[in-house]
């Protein structure tokens, strides 16, 4: 491929990302920094002295805190787990491995509704045992959504890690005489500790950068920088400390950022030896006992989502089954959120499918650019893992910032939700089309050439035709971000445009925690469905 045909085919998507990303994001800063007064401001803003400065420097705190805590206990939850899926061979053991990215893309508002009705004031269990509320509300109720986010997370990277070691060289100790402690030391348990932190690193991410678990479960003293960000901006109306924030939150993270991509750089090589997974037999203890351990993990993510749907059913406070769905569609409930649930469900249908188009255009363009180059892949990434890094909060206050003027304030609002969901779904989608891509014989493609035809249409009559899964994979795992994303659709949405998670977040605002318990379980049978559609065809999700 040219120079020329690089840039072709490149430079559409590259310039979507710049454009709805770094630029905005850049220029954000830039204004915040300049505003502020320079460094000196910039350290104000962290004063001990004000109160302000004492809620800012909080945040990050609470950040570190709350990312620390979920990614140590991610791991030892979720250790086990991953060595059980990726040593061993049973019945199912595909489907599950999909199956366990259901809760990580589950919209963040039912997870944090399943904790609650699980564990919060008149919880299911928190009514059985008291003990439990201790888990309804905080840090621990935030740390436990988190949990219920990414454990299954942690259990893939984990299992990719196992699935890498040598089978030969455990042989080979096996036959000297080794013991299984010196097969796990020497062999296998350095790649299963990189998967693990590869996972760990990423849910510190992730929970370090939450908002919706301390939004609703603890409150102002619980807010991540993510969090505070939003309340500077959307209730403080202080716009310049909240780009001041968000500077500090992307430096502040950058370190583990760059370790997260090196140690997934490591694993992917070590994925690429796949050992074969042993039978499991009842006979072997260890086997047994990793499997009762991964039982139980996925029992607390099953209750999590099953209290959703029971809460839904019978609310709390009694009342007729099925009460709440017919409040959900009320004319009241119109009323109070000012769009009906059906407009709701429109939109955030409307939402995803545009961002799931977007997504997997690009995605096309970028996975021609992969196969034409290898080499190219690990930058691409890099580029696309940043939005992530920036954070949806920080990428929907720069959009709102720099574009909505430009589009005509509110009205075009619309457009906006469309972009952020996008460029926050384009790494998904480039890994679901790449992964397939990376395995086909480039034979059929250099045929098509030597026959005459260009190189895009090779890619697209010989390559593209046969990845036919993976472009489906890409789209459904798009949609399926796009359905459930909350964050950065809250920030920018206007009442008419209410999608269904930021209708659930006003709900319990409002206090219908009856309404909006039957709203989450409307969304979670909605994300549960794109699922069900994904194994049914029997493709395999990978993060």
């Amino acid at each position: 491929m040219t120079l020329r045909e690089e840039s072709t085919v490149l430079g559409p998507a590259v310039l979507f990302v710049i454009l709805f990303s770094l630029l905005p994001v850049g220029l954000l800063f830039g204004s915040a920094v300049s505003q502020a007064g320079g460094l000196p401001g910039v350290l104000a803003a962290f004063s001990s002295a004000t109160p302000a400065g004492s809620l800012n420097r909080a945040s990050v705190w609470n950040s570190l805190l709350q990312g620390g805590l979920s990614a140590g206990l991610a791991v030892v939850v979720g250790y086990p787990a991953g060595v059980f899926l990726g040593r061993y061979r049973w019945p199912g053991r595909s489907a599950l491995r999909s199956f366990l990215l259901v809760p990580f893309l589950l919209p963040s508002l039912v997870v944090v509704f399943g904790v609650l009705d699980l564990f919060g004031p008149a919880g299911i269990l928190s009514s059985v045992m008291p003990a439990l509320s201790y888990l309804g509300t905080g840090v621990p109720a935030i740390v436990a959504a988190n949990l219920v986010f990414n454990v299954p997370v942690v259990i893939l990277f984990t299992a990719t890690g196992a699935e890498g070691a040598s089978a030969e060289l455990e042989e080979t100790v096996a036959t000297l005489g080794g013991s299984p402690w010196r097969a796990y030391r020497d062999v296998w348990a350095r790649p299963t500790w990189v998967g693990a932190a590869v996972g760990g690193l990423l849910t510190f991410l992730f929970s370090a950068l939450s908002f919706a678990p301390p939004l609703l479960l603890c409150g102002p003293r619980c807010y991540t920088v993510e969090a505070r960000i939003w309340s500077l901006d959307q209730i403080l109306l202080e716009p310049t400390t909240a780009g001041v924030l968000a500077l500090v939150m992307v430096a502040l993270f950058l370190i583990p950022t760059v370790l997260y991509l090196l140690l997934l750089g490591r694993l992917r090589v070590l994925s690429g030896r796949s050992a074969a997974a042993r039978p499991f037999t009842r006979g072997n203890p260890v086997a047994v006992a990793l499997a009762i351990e991964t039982g139980l993990v996925l029992l607390g993510v099953f209750a999590v989502l099953a209290a959703v749907i029971y809460r839904s059913v019978a609310p709390l406070g009694g009342g007729p089954a099925g009460a709440a769905w017919t409040s959900l569609f009320s004319a009241s409930t119109t009323a109070r959120l000012g769009v009906s649930a059906y407009g709701a469900i429109a939109n955030t249908l409307l939402f995803a499918t545009g961002a799931t188009v977007i997504a997997i255009l690009f995605g096309i363009v970028l996975g021609y650019a992969v196969v034409g180059r290898r080499a190219r892949s690990r930058a691409l990434g890099v580029l696309l893992f940043l939005p992530l890094l920036i954070s949806p909060v920080v990428l929907a206050l720069a959009l709102a910032t720099f574009w909505r003027p430009l589009l005509g304030g509110a009205t075009n609002v619309w457009f906006l939700v469309v972009v952020s969901q996008a460029v926050l779904a384009l790494p998904f989608a480039l890994q679901s089309i790449e992964i397939p891509l990376a395995g086909l014989s480039p034979r059929g493609r250099e045929t098509a050439q030597s026959l005459g035809s260009t190189p895009w249409n090779a890619f697209l009559d010989v390559d593209l035709p046969r990845v036919r899964s993976g472009l489906a994979t890409a789209a459904l795992f798009a949609f399926a971000l796009g359905l459930g994303e909350f964050t950065a659709t809250n920030f920018l949405v206007t009442a008419p445009l209410t999608t269904l998670p930021v209708a659930l977040y006003r709900l319990d605002d409002l206090r219908s925690f009856a309404v909006a318990d039957a709203g989450a379980g409307l969304l979670l049978l909605l994300s549960l469905a794109v699922f069900v559609v994904l194994l049914a065809g029997g493709r395999r999700v990978e993060l």
